[in-house]
């Protein structure tokens, strides 16, 4: 019986495939349709090296991620740049947040609709709305009214910023000038 072949991402050419998936999970199978046999031993020879070079203990915790991170650019390149996002705040695309800022529904569309310069914005709409309104952080009843702020803030009529708009650099100073 013939082993099958496959488009070898490390190699680029048609070679022959590995038996099984060489790790368990999604990387396995990712490498397994993707990776041919000889791309897989040429990995296993560079292990030793990246193990060596970077001082790593098997017995670590961090050990099984960055061999995994090591083994996803060996075959398939560096990540991709950061998450692009079309950001409802500044009308482009922008950086995205790298998660959710809070759990839940709004969290979620915040994370997809939001970039990283438009959730910046927010602290700063939050600090004014919590000293106008004397509001106190651990009462329920203001985390409801600061999240509806928020949606209103990012998603409500006239959310994008306004047309030329920059943001104040510093608060003027009280009083005149010293004498």
């Amino acid at each position: 019986m013939s082993t099958p072949l496959i488009q070898c991402t490390y190699y680029d050419r048609m070679l022959p495939a590995l038996a099984q998936a060489p790790l368990p999970g999604e990387l396995g199978e990712r490498i397994l349709t993707c990776v041919s046999a000889l791309g897989w031993q040429a990995w296993v020879r560079t292990e030793r090296i990246f193990i060596a070079q970077f001082d790593l203990d098997a017995m670590s915790p961090q050990y099984d991620r960055r061999r995994a991170a090591a083994i996803v650019q060996f075959f398939f390149g560096p990540a991709d740049g950061p998450r692009m996002v079309d950001c409802v705040k500044y009308k482009r695309q922008l950086p995205g947040l790298t998660k959710p800022p809070f759990p839940g529904i709004l969290g979620q569309k915040v994370y997809e609709h939001v970039s990283q310069r438009g959730w910046a914005l927010w602290p700063e709409q939050e600090r004014i709305l919590i000293n106008h309104y004397s509001m106190s952080l651990v009462d329920p009843q203001t985390q409801g009214v600061l999240l509806n702020a928020m949606d209103e803030f990012f998603f409500g009529d006239g959310a994008a910023l306004p047309e030329g708009w920059t943001p104040q650099s510093a608060a003027p100073s009280k009083g005149g000038p010293r004498k």
